[in-house]
């Protein structure tokens, strides 16, 4: 039979043993913890990007607003090449004049030296 130092033995060892597992259970209770603190700060750092990028995306133009964009552009574009076609038609326009000019100017400064050669 067993002595009560026996029995005191093996109540200290199983004792031990179940406070051995506790310990092992609570530490790795700790470790899940902070596992779970540190995904939880990852996951607030993701909904803060998400919202700035929710946030920039509403405030981006969407397909609409560059449709919008891209008419204005062209009607633009439009505007200024017949303003060029315009001022292209006036410089050929004065070109021609002057042309016109320079030809009479000349056919008026020979006229002069043929008509002061017969005079002299």
């Amino acid at each position: 039979m067993m002595e009560v130092r026996d029995w005191l033995l093996t109540i200290s060892m199983i004792g031990h043993f179940a406070y051995t597992v506790w310990a092992y259970v609570e530490r790795r209770g700790d470790k899940t913890a902070e596992k779970l603190q540190a995904m939880q700060t990852r996951l607030d750092s993701v909904d803060r990007d998400l919202a700035g990028l929710h946030q920039a995306v509403a405030s981006a133009p969407n397909h609409k607003d560059l449709g919008e964009i891209y008419n204005a552009i062209k009607d633009q574009a439009r505007t200024t090449s017949e303003q060029i076609n315009d001022l292209a038609s006036q410089v050929h326009q004065l070109v021609g004049e002057n042309r016109g000019q320079s030809d009479l100017l000349r056919q008026l400064v020979a006229q002069q030296f043929r008509g002061s050669a017969h005079h002299d």
